[in-house]
């Protein structure tokens, strides 16, 4: 009895009709090219990441008032929140305390308005959506922070948009409820 070896199998040649010895599958992708594969693919990931960011940078430079006043205005944004203990307690002390109240994130943004955009903040919460300016805007006489407001049982739909001329500038446009 005599046994034939073919792609690491051994086959007993047994004379067996129903028994044929063929070529095994190529042995999967070492560990290595996987990892390879695997950092790859986290690389491109990252280089779209950094990609949208540096447009969004860009555009958001480019929107304000002027690329100084507007790093100005960021590193002043920065200072304030660290020297009052974060964007929680800014929250707070521009919007008022609603017990049960969470801060879930905040975004540097603009507020469009019928005298140009707004340079600011949008604060959202569980139970409230608000924007403050970053700079006092001049309303008539007087300079004030400019501050917007929403309970969020109040908002039917959110819309996000974007600009057809530049994509990159990106709106999102709120539904009221009509009380």
């Amino acid at each position: 009895m005599s046994s034939t070896i073919s792609s690491a199998v051994a086959v007993s040649n047994t004379g067996n009709p129903y028994l044929q010895a063929s070529p095994a599958p190529p042995p999967p992708a070492s560990s290595a090219s996987h990892a390879l594969q695997n950092i790859g693919r986290k690389f491109e990931s990252a280089a779209k990441k950094a990609e949208t960011f540096a447009g969004n940078l860009y555009t958001h430079l480019r929107t304000g008032p002027g690329l100084i006043d507007v790093a100005m205005t960021r590193l002043d944004q920065t200072a304030r929140v660290i020297a009052d203990g974060g964007c929680e307690n800014v929250f707070r002390r521009e919007f008022g305390n609603i017990p049960g109240e969470k801060l879930k994130k905040t975004y540097a943004c603009y507020l469009s308005t019928t005298g140009g955009p707004v340079m600011g903040t949008l604060y959202i919460s569980n139970k409230r959506v608000g924007f403050r300016s970053d700079y006092p805007v001049r309303t008539g006489v007087e300079w004030v922070y400019y501050k917007v407001v929403m309970m969020v049982d109040q908002i039917m739909a959110v819309n996000p948009s974007a600009n057809l001329a530049n994509p990159a500038q990106k709106y999102i446009q709120k539904k009221k409820e009509i009380q």
